[in-house]
């Protein structure tokens, strides 16, 4: 009776009703996790929103400076224009100025030569006539007047060199300086522009990333609708197969009844508890004292029609192979569920343990037991856990100390279902007992 850890785990856990729910429980949570991928696909779209907004505030600004950029680069141009022409100028004035010069040193000779460098009253005591004397001193007169307005003319030059070289001076000054202020400014735009440009293309990479994770949420929401449907289609065809056999099974045990009552008899649990084995036999005894395909029923006294038709239905399933899995119909629990439910017998799906009590089913001693009752092995240190060596099995019949049970899926993952006459509870793993549960009804 020896069972494999995932088999013992997927055996009587619930009906097949019942494992449809964490499967819709599963849908209904993805459409919270889709919501909430909404929320944060929302929040990154305002951002988004903000960041292109600010990056058109950039680029308008850009625009501007580009604007203030080809003023100055045109300002620029006439500035270069001006300075050459300035260059030109102070050219022209050297030159002048260094002409005046040696037109002045010789000047100054010829009043050396003329004896001009002696006063006006030398030169009138000096001439030979009055008119000699005008004549000299309207000479020496020309000679300085003409010698001062050199030096003024000098001067003035001089000063207007000094003035434009000034004027270019200023003009170079305020070209770098425009320049550099829009190195500066064009610089500083374009850092601005990359940086949002990074900060944009990093909230439309989050928000492509939770799109994506929305999608999978989207499939996989799909696909556990789709499994959902599938299981309530596979559960409503297993049902409609369980009603067929079952149809199936009393309708065969009709006509045996009517072409062999002694078979009948055999197949029958009696009112009183106890009757005598009839010669004709479904099957022979095994070895093991197992039989295989409708054994006999031993019946006890004071046993509910209830009881007695689910022991009936168990006998009849004896030889079926049913699907066996998590919550299918081969498995050891969900059979005795099936067999009381089918007589009427409320037996509620849940744990080793706690599917009884909430079911209302009492223990009793194995000395006391009745056709009806059900056997369960349970963990001692865990009653209610799934653990490998959980198992269940239907007693069908009690002839003084000889209890005839019917169980399925043994051995495990079989879907078989098979009686045993003689059978005495024996759990073979550690830490686990043997139950002894009565239904009402």
């Amino acid at each position: 009776m020896k069972k494999s850890i995932l088999s013992a785990l997927m055996v009587c856990s619930i009906t097949l009703t019942s494992a449809a729910l964490p499967m819709a429980a599963v849908a209904d949570d993805y459409d919270t996790k889709i919501e909430k991928q909404d929320e944060i696909i929302n929040g990154l779209k305002t951002k988004e929103s903000e960041a292109l907004s600010k990056l058109s505030a950039i680029e308008s600004d850009m625009l501007t400076t580009a604007t203030k950029i080809d003023e100055l680069t045109a300002k620029k141009k006439t500035l270069k224009e001006e300075i050459t022409k300035l260059y030109g100028e102070i050219s022209d004035l050297n030159v002048r100025i260094q002409k005046r010069e040696v037109q002045m040193r010789n000047q100054a000779r010829d009043v050396q030569v003329s004896g001009t460098s002696t006063s006006y009253l030398d030169v009138i005591i000096n001439s030979e006539s009055i008119s000699d004397a005008i004549s000299r001193v309207q000479g020496i007169t020309t000679l300085v007047n003409a010698n001062n307005d050199l030096l003024e003319r000098q001067t003035s030059d001089k000063e207007d060199v000094e003035k434009k070289t000034k004027t270019v001076e200023s003009q170079i000054s305020v070209l770098e300086t425009s320049t550099k202020e829009l190195n500066e400014k064009q610089a500083s735009l374009n850092t601005l522009k990359i940086e949002q440009e990074i900060a944009k293309n990093e909230l439309e990479a989050q928000r492509s990333t939770e799109e994506n994770k929305k999608s999978e949420y989207v499939d996989q929401k799909a696909a556990a609708q789709k499994k959902l449907e599938e299981e309530q289609a596979k559960q409503a065809k297993q049902a409609e197969a369980q009603r067929k056999a079952e149809a199936e099974a009393a309708k065969k045990l009709a006509e045996a009844q009517a072409a062999n009552p002694g078979l009948a008899k055999m197949n029958v649990v009696e009112e009183n508890g106890t009757t005598n084995e009839a010669p004709a036999t479904l099957v022979s005894e095994k070895p093991n004292g197992s039989t295989a395909g409708g054994g006999s029923s031993i019946g006890t006294g004071g046993v509910s029609a209830a009881k007695k038709k689910a022991a009936q239905i168990a006998l009849n399933a004896v030889g079926q192979t049913n699907p066996t899995g998590w919550g299918q119909s081969g498995e050891c629990i969900v059979a005795v569920q099936n067999w009381l439910n089918a007589a009427g017998i409320r037996f509620s799906p849940g744990g080793p343990h706690s599917g009884y009590t909430q079911s209302g089913a009492v223990q009793v001693s194995w000395s006391d037991v009745q056709v009806g009752d059900v056997v369960q092995y349970e963990n001692a240190l865990s009653p209610d856990a799934w653990l490998d060596g959980v198992h269940t099995v239907l007693v069908v019949g009690v002839n003084g100390s000889s209890v005839q049970i019917v169980e399925s899926n043994n051995p495990a993952g079989s879907g078989y279902v098979s009686t045993t006459t003689g059978w005495t509870p024996s759990p073979y793993a550690a830490n686990f007992r043997a139950v002894v549960w009565r239904f009402p009804g």
